[in-house]
């Protein structure tokens, strides 16, 4: 007697079939597209992200624009460093620094070197780097300075301390794309204004910034970074 619709061969098939999916798929979700950007200013370097034994992939550290995103494996630890061969042969790697992966599919990098020397060592903060974290006419604040950090952005106020980070949406209130930016920093008891300017608020691009201290003034310091959000295809580029 046959039974319509049966096929055993294809039974014994579905539970190969469905691991090779399943297995397909969690190999995808472990990838994961990373962006960096370093600070201090330093002069560029290639430094190695370790991705498997004995394999290694190149990342820039550079601070006037993000890196191009690159799709890497999701590991319990990313190890920054660079990689030698000993006398016998031997693969070695000597780390940097390490951070530990968001959640995100696509993560920002921000490689806080503590030297002109990527040997020097570095603390890497993590963040989510799609659009809707991270997206059109917003800013990033980093304070790595060692006083906190008060700002009116837009119309958004904020304070940060040492070591925190914020992102906000400024709305544009000193006319078509502008807003007013003020930002201070608490000194003994006293608050002092060390920027005051009208800021664009660009639909098609996000700003970075960084507060830290003048090595010689001691004062507090900006670096900004705009990052456009119109991606150019690498086809599309001239050399």
């Amino acid at each position: 007697m046959t039974f319509a619709g049966r096929n055993p061969t294809g039974i014994a098939f579905l539970p190969v079939l469905l691991a090779v999916g399943i297995g397909g798929q969690r190999m995808h979700a472990q990838e994961v597209s990373i962006t960096c950007l370093s600070f201090p200013k330093y002069s560029p370097a290639s430094i190695e992200l370790l991705v498997g034994p004995k394999k290694t992939i190149p990342i820039a550290l550079q601070s006037h624009t993000l890196t191009e995103p690159v799709k890497v494996p999701r590991l319990s630890i990313w190890k920054f460093g660079r990689s030698s061969t000993n006398a016998a042969g031997d693969f070695r790697f000597k780390s940097y620094g390490e951070a530990r992966p968001g959640k995100a599919r696509e993560q920002l990098l921000l490689i806080i070197r503590k030297g002109a020397s990527p040997s020097d060592g570095f603390k890497i903060l993590s963040l989510d780097n799609s659009r809707t974290s991270f997206g059109p006419s917003q800013m990033l604040f980093v304070n790595l300075a060692r006083e906190r950090v008060a700002g009116l952005v837009g119309g958004k106020q904020f304070r940060l301390e040492p070591g925190r980070h914020i992102i906000i949406k400024p709305q544009p209130d000193r006319g078509k794309n502008l807003c007013f930016a003020s930002l201070r920093y608490m000194r003994g008891t006293k608050w002092r204004t060390f920027f005051s300017t009208n800021w664009p608020t660009l639909s098609n691009a996000r700003g970075l910034i960084f507060l830290y201290n003048d090595p010689r003034s001691k004062s507090v310091k900006i670096h900004s970074v705009v990052d456009s959000l119109v991606r150019i295809p690498a086809s599309d580029r001239q050399e």
